[in-house]
């Protein structure tokens, strides 16, 4: 049998991709490019499908775990409009659409499902906003110990920025005394926090430590981040790098199930790079382990990773626009047509479907060897990253984007 034969039409309902979850209780729900309509609907059509009729109850989006809680607030009846709250409680702008607000407002109405941020917190450019969450939970349970959270940020208060376009020309600005010394704080901050974890779950609760925890781990990863951004845009970083916003959000996603329950059922919304179950591959000559890579080896079966994708359209460009809130600016650009050996060139001329790969994998069929990852094509063997794959002929921006200049 040929690969990627495995098919099921889609005629506007999701019946076809939610039965191909079986026990799961961690589903991932892809996207080749952010801020795009189709998958945006598709993903709440889908979410709607597995909360109503699959028993999930907990939604982790690609967005900051420190900026997360605000969503959570609102969703249980906090003040604010959606288009507040998804503009402050989301980073990277990831709820600025359409397609966002409406899933918002109906997990709102259903009053059933928990919403988290799994990323790093700041757009990824600043651990400030985790440190405060961090600090708040020193001044109730060890405020002597204060000192090594303001060290902290003071520390890393120089490259601390709205969103990674701009924290990395900061962190080049700094002397690598001055870098080591940042990330000397906060490991230090973290370090107290574990040694000292069995006194402050007695003095507060094991959940609230967790929580905390978490917040340094994710300030922590900030500044890991911004040293890996620093060796690959200088040509340093090895074969094989790390990822300390995949390793972050997977340890987010494990954090869910210690805090509501192994039995509980996730939807993880991220990119299809961050959820492939194999390494990512950013640039030709290197990889790294993605969240989905993480999850994959810690649940098996039990995470089960779709991606999206599409045949032809439009997509969204970024470029840095010291103009913009967040220090970069989304625009529309046109795909490029498929390139040869795509999964989008092997499904030219298909009709909206889902493709279950789990057979093809299973039997050692070779599929295809690259897919779109935004105006791109990255390599991955596409049969061995995803469990199931929706191809759409046509994707198009969200109405928020602008057209390019």
């Amino acid at each position: 049998m040929a690969p990627l034969t495995t098919r099921s039409p889609l005629d506007g309902d999701v019946a076809a991709i939610a039965s191909l979850i079986g026990d799961a209780r961690i589903v991932a729900i892809g996207e080749n490019n952010h801020h795009v309509r189709e998958f945006g609907e598709l993903r709440a059509r889908l979410l709607r499908r597995l909360v109503e009729d699959h028993g999930f109850t907990v939604l982790g989006f690609e967005s900051g775990f420190a900026e997360g809680d605000l969503v959570q607030q609102w969703l249980s009846g906090g003040p604010g409009t959606v288009t507040e709250i998804a503009r402050e409680g989301f980073t990277f702008s990831l709820g600025e659409s359409v397609e966002v607000h409406e899933m918002l407002t109906w997990m709102r109405s259903h009053g059933g499902v928990r919403f988290a941020g799994l990323d790093l917190p700041s757009s990824s450019g600043s651990p400030q906003p985790a440190l405060q969450v961090v600090r708040s939970f020193m001044e109730e349970v060890d405020p002597e110990a204060l000192t090594l959270v303001d060290a902290a940020i003071t520390a890393s208060e120089p490259y601390s920025a709205v969103s990674n376009a701009v924290a990395p020309g900061r962190y080049a600005a700094m002397s690598a005394a001055e870098r080591d010394a940042a990330t000397a704080a906060l490991t230090t901050l973290l370090a107290h926090l574990r040694s000292l974890s069995p006194v402050f779950r007695q003095r507060t609760n094991p959940a609230r430590y967790a929580v905390a925890e978490h917040h340094a781990v994710g300030a922590l990863r900030v500044d890991a981040y911004l040293r890996e951004l620093t060796a690959m845009m200088s040509g340093t970083a090895p074969s094989l790098q790390g990822a300390s916003r995949d390793t972050y959000m997977a340890a987010t996603v494990k954090l869910l199930r210690q805090l509501y329950g192994e039995g509980e059922k996730i939807v993880v919304m991220v990119h299809n790079g961050h959820l492939q179950r194999v390494p990512f591959a950013p640039l030709p000559n290197m990889t790294f382990p993605s969240a989905g890579t993480h999850l994959a080896a810690e649940f098996g079966d039990d995470y089960f990773a779709l991606g999206l994708t599409a045949g032809t359209g439009t997509t969204t460009g970024l470029e840095p626009d010291e103009s913009e809130r967040l220090g970069f600016r989304v625009f529309e650009q046109e795909l490029e047509p498929p390139v040869e050996g795509s999964v989008e060139a092997a499904l030219a001329g298909a009709g909206p479907c889902v493709v279950d790969l789990r057979q093809d994998r299973a039997q050692g069929q070779a599929g295809p060897s690259s897919m779109r990852h935004a105006h791109m094509f990255t390599k991955v063997d596409v049969v061995q990253a995803f469990d199931a794959l929706v191809y759409l002929p046509t994707m198009s921006v969200s109405a928020h984007v602008p057209a390019a200049k």
